[in-house]
């Protein structure tokens, strides 16, 4: 690549200013400079369009210096940029596809880290449109990535499961290097799914890319190895110093595995760097996840504000509410008021267990369930609403299951191995509220559609 740059600049010392001096400075910044030497030289090639009359360059340049902003935390001036930007492509102000999709991709990756998951969202769906519309498969499958990540987000995940994998499978055949992105989603989506064992081989090979970093630590929390989660976060942060936002979910998770080892003043420190980097940013998502964590040190402490930092997250979530960030706090408060406000306690900790269920996240509502049982509260659910929450492999092993097959025998068929078996079965079992694999037979030949 340096090669092929270095001949470019070359190149243009023979020819007469021009639009093309701006887009080998733009694509050499957009992939090689620093977020503050990208905003400077986006500001120059943004010029060098209006002069020589070139919409394509300047529309993408303001799409980098969007970026470049939101990466510096500069949220607000980065999309108002980067919405100029997109509403200049979607009216097909663009005649250069590629540039297109370049824009709408390097849109994505801004919208996902600035955690702004409205425009997310709707950039996305223009993205699926566009990539449609001129069979685009690399940036569909660049925009099913990022739409995977805020369907987990949002707490639609099975629909997230389908994106990702959807994306991986359209990687597979171009752009192979991309492809990890999408791997890591879905390996950090199994973890939180409880399926271990798969977000483990998912998670291979991959340890050297600092993106895998939260999805290993979350894997190593999960397994209660918080001295190996704490390892990674540390050294993840410890390569960007820098107010960065891609530092905010590791400090958020870091919060998580210092709390579970008791390291309350570590995990304070933590926490007031999240809420520094949350203040610059002054998006809802990250603020709601550092009145979270200030939340979960002052439960800790015994500190009598807790209540006020669950309550100030939820209002960041109004839009988000059914999130799994929104039910956590749910329980969180439930536990908060354990002890001194019983029907309150319980109020929250069902909103909570609705949520989880609703979701997918069977460790925490076991979780919300364990509290609800300690104040009394039976908590165990009909297991007909939940069949919607099995996976289409859980809902294959569930049938194989009525037939009375072996774990080792479903593995034949579905040509995996029986330990990926006995994670699905346990998973079914969870789900439906059943004790064993004969009550789940008997779930599923008792279903009206099998009479």
């Amino acid at each position: 690549m340096n090669g092929w740059f270095a001949r470019a600049f070359h190149l243009l010392d023979e020819i007469d200013p021009c639009a093309e001096v701006g887009w080998v400075k733009i694509y050499h910044a957009s992939m090689t400079a620093s977020p503050a030497g990208q905003e400077q030289v986006a500001g120059e090639t943004i010029e060098i369009a209006r002069e020589h009359h070139d919409p394509d360059l300047e529309i993408f340049s303001l799409a980098v210096l969007g970026s470049a902003l939101v990466m510096q935390t500069k949220i607000k001036e980065g999309m108002d940029a980067i919405d100029e930007a997109m509403t200049a492509v979607v009216s097909g102000e663009i005649k250069d596809y590629f540039v297109a999709s370049e824009t709408f991709c390097v849109t994505l990756s801004a919208c996902e880290l600035a955690g702004d998951l409205v425009r997310t969202n709707h950039w996305c769906e223009s993205a699926l449109e566009y990539a449609q519309r001129y069979e685009c498969s690399f940036l569909s499958a660049y925009c099913r990535t990022t739409y995977g990540s805020l369907l987990t987000e949002t707490g639609r995940w099975q629909d997230a499961e389908t994106a990702l994998t959807e994306a991986i499978h359209t990687f597979d055949t171009g752009h192979h290097g991309l492809r990890v992105n999408a791997v890591l989603k879905l390996a950090d989506l199994r973890v939180s799914q409880g399926r271990l064992e798969e977000a483990e081989v998912l998670l291979g090979g991959y340890e050297d890319f600092r993106s895998s970093a939260l999805p290993r630590a979350r894997l190593h929390l999960a397994r209660g190895e918080s001295d190996l989660a704490q390892a990674v976060l540390k050294q993840a942060l410890q390569s960007d110093s820098s107010p960065s936002l891609h530092r905010a979910p590791l400090l958020r998770l870091l919060v998580d595995v210092l709390l579970a080892s008791n390291h309350l003043e570590s995990a304070r420190r933590v926490a007031d760097e999240l809420v520094s980097l949350s203040k610059l940013t002054a998006s809802d998502l990250f603020l709601a996840q550092a009145e979270l964590a200030l939340g979960q040190i002052s439960r800790y402490t015994s500190e009598a504000d807790a209540l006020t930092h669950f309550r100030t997250a939820l209002d960041h979530l109004d839009v988000h509410e059914g999130s799994m960030l929104a039910c956590r706090v749910k329980l969180e408060l439930a536990r908060t008021l354990k002890d001194s406000d019983k029907p309150g306690a319980v109020t929250w900790a069902k909103a909570a267990l609705a949520g989880f269920e609703r979701i997918g996240a069977v460790h925490d509502a076991e979780e919300t369930n364990q509290l609800l049982r300690t104040m009394g509260v039976s908590a165990r659910t009909n297991p007909r609403s939940q069949e919607q929450l099995l996976t289409t492999r859980e809902a294959e092993v569930l049938e194989l299951l009525s037939h009375g097959l072996s774990n080792r025998e479903i593995a034949a068929r579905l040509v995996v191995s029986a330990k990926t078996v006995e994670h699905h079965v346990s998973q079914v079992l969870g789900k439906l509220g059943l004790r064993n694999r004969s009550e789940a037979a008997a779930y599923f030949l008792s279903r009206p559609d099998k009479r």
